[in-house]
């Protein structure tokens, strides 16, 4: 059994996904199979002989790749439960399908995450576009000292305003403080688009099983579960990020439902 299981939630973007999914195979660490759940409907993509290619290499290199065409489309929280339910590996990565890794990306968030056993590890994605585009009073930052703890992020509270730093290229610009590339852990109020967890640890909070209770143009599945997980066993982001977005269009255009006030 390897180490991690990838997770990719996808539809609808083909050359993104390729690029995604060749950032995986630079990684520094490769102990990893990798489950896609594709939602696009229509013919799949799987078949052109680009991702043959890409899945080609990743299983001569001894990695399971495990591509299913899963509809009708039920929203993110069942996307998100699905693929959970394929996952074996102690540790599960959920990578959106629109993001470019650095090399060191995974390797430094499972270190983390078997040293601080805690409930996730998130590298938020940085927006390129926006190198010009300073937000100095958006890059409070609070780092962890010592283990990361279990806390409770109420989203009435201060604390719920960490999620700024992830806006934009603040993270990129806050990491010019820190130019040696030793991981920095830091609080949140929850991550995005990069986050390991401990899947045990998921699977004890319930994971993505709630998603019968949310209508299927909903948003915040992620921020319910990493509340919860934060409350159990902390949680966290670190720097370096090495995380960049595609910036592509979102998905999920309708917002108005909430998971984190719906649950």
């Amino acid at each position: 059994m390897k180490s991690l299981d990838v997770l990719i939630p996808t539809c609808e973007r083909k050359t993104a996904l390729a690029i995604t999914l060749t950032s995986l195979v630079g990684q520094s660490f490769q102990d990893f199979n990798i489950i896609i759940s594709d939602q696009t409907e229509g013919e799949s993509y799987f078949n052109t002989s680009e991702f043959k290619t890409l899945f080609r290499w990743f299983q001569e290199s001894g990695k399971k790749v495990q591509a299913f065409t899963h509809l009708p489309r039920q929203g993110m929280a069942e996307q998100r439960h699905f693929l959970l339910s394929q996952a074996e590996a102690p540790y599960v990565l959920y990578l959106d399908d629109d993001l470019l890794l650095g090399s060191q990306v995974v390797e430094r968030m499972i270190r983390t995450l078997t040293k601080e056993k805690c409930g996730f590890v998130g590298c938020a994605p940085i927006g390129l576009s926006h190198l010009d585009d300073v937000r100095p009073e958006e890059q409070r930052v609070e780092f962890w000292k010592g283990r990361v703890k279990p806390e409770t992020v109420d989203p009435r509270l201060g604390a719920w305003q960490r999620h700024k730093l992830h806006n934009a290229a603040n993270l990129y610009h806050l990491q010019q403080n820190y130019p040696y590339k030793k991981v920095r852990k830091y609080k949140v109020a929850w991550v995005g688009a990069c986050v390991m967890y401990d899947r045990v640890k998921l699977l004890e909070v319930g994971g993505f099983s709630f998603w019968p209770q949310l209508p299927s143009n909903h948003a915040g599945e992620e921020v319910y579960v990493q509340n919860l997980l934060m409350r159990r066993y902390g949680g966290c982001a670190i720097i370096p990020s090495e995380v960049y977005h595609l910036e592509l269009p979102t998905k999920v255009k309708d917002r108005r439902a909430n998971a984190t006030e719906l649950l």
